[in-house]
């Protein structure tokens, strides 16, 4: 019993090359896309670059607000306290 050849999802005519991880289909070269080291047909890439650009947007603004804040209270803490030791060593 021989294998069948494959052909691409999207072009019939082609023969597969590779297969998307997501979706499991059949791809030749031109549709398949290596992201993160991983085979995606064009439409589980897109997805997939949607959803992370989604999920990572709000997660940065409040990771890097936080970050922010806890700088400018450390900031202005080592002042304070400088301050305090250089007028103590001026007396």
């Amino acid at each position: 019993m021989a294998l069948k050849a494959q052909t691409c999802a999207n072009h019939p005519d082609r023969p597969g090359k590779a297969v998307c991880m997501k979706c499991r289909k059949t791809v030749c070269l031109e549709c398949a896309t290596l992201w993160d080291g991983i085979n995606y047909c064009v439409n589980c890439l897109k997805k997939t670059r949607d959803d992370t650009r989604e999920k990572s947007s709000a997660f940065a603004w409040i990771a890097m607000l936080l970050s922010l804040g806890a700088l400018f209270y450390a900031g202005s803490y080592a002042m304070v306290w400088a301050g305090a030791l250089i007028s103590r060593m001026l007396m």
